[in-house]
């Protein structure tokens, strides 16, 4: 045993009570822990100071779905950028030449179906690229007829299959 540990109190906390909680101090030095005392109201107990949620909109760092209004398709997709700004581009997006197209547009000239631009849904806010690209992965595999191209999911280790078989489909 070095000598550092014979010196050295336990400690333990216990809330502060008037007259009371010093007794507690005799004991506690009596076998070798030292008593530190914690205030029972506190500023936090009373001020609630809750941040305005975002709008959906006005959400970044997130894994989304845009739902088919025809049909039961989805696309999965991921943004660092607010959801609106990527919205703006998957819109406009039809308006280009045929072969810039997006999975998409493709999906609604093809099928001459609407898309469900006013509902998207957010499945994950994550801000580290990796985590949010694993995730979109997950949310892409675990669609029941998704519109996303299969080389969305090629980077996803296949230790996570079992578990998406288990995960209710999204």
């Amino acid at each position: 045993m070095e000598c550092n540990d014979l010196n050295r109190k336990n400690y333990f906390t216990i809330p502060f009570v008037n007259k009371n909680s010093e007794k507690f101090n005799n004991i506690a030095s009596k076998n070798n822990f030292k008593v530190s005392y914690k205030p029972m109201n506190t500023l936090n107990r009373f001020i609630k100071s809750g941040k305005d949620k975002l709008d959906k909109m006005d959400q970044c760092d997130i894994v989304y779905r845009i739902n088919c209004l025809d049909c039961n398709a989805s696309y999965v997709g991921q943004t660092k950028r607010k959801a609106e700004t990527r919205i703006k581009e998957h819109k406009s997006n039809i308006k280009k030449s045929k072969d810039a197209l997006t999975v998409i547009s493709q999906h609604q000239i093809n099928n001459e179906h609407k898309i469900n631009w006013d509902n998207i849904q957010i499945f994950d806010i994550e801000p580290y690229f990796q985590k949010r690209l694993t995730s979109e992965m997950i949310y892409i595999k675990k669609q029941i007829n998704g519109i996303n191209k299969q080389s969305d999911t090629e980077k996803l280790p296949e230790a996570y299959f079992p578990l998406l078989s288990i995960l209710p489909p999204s």
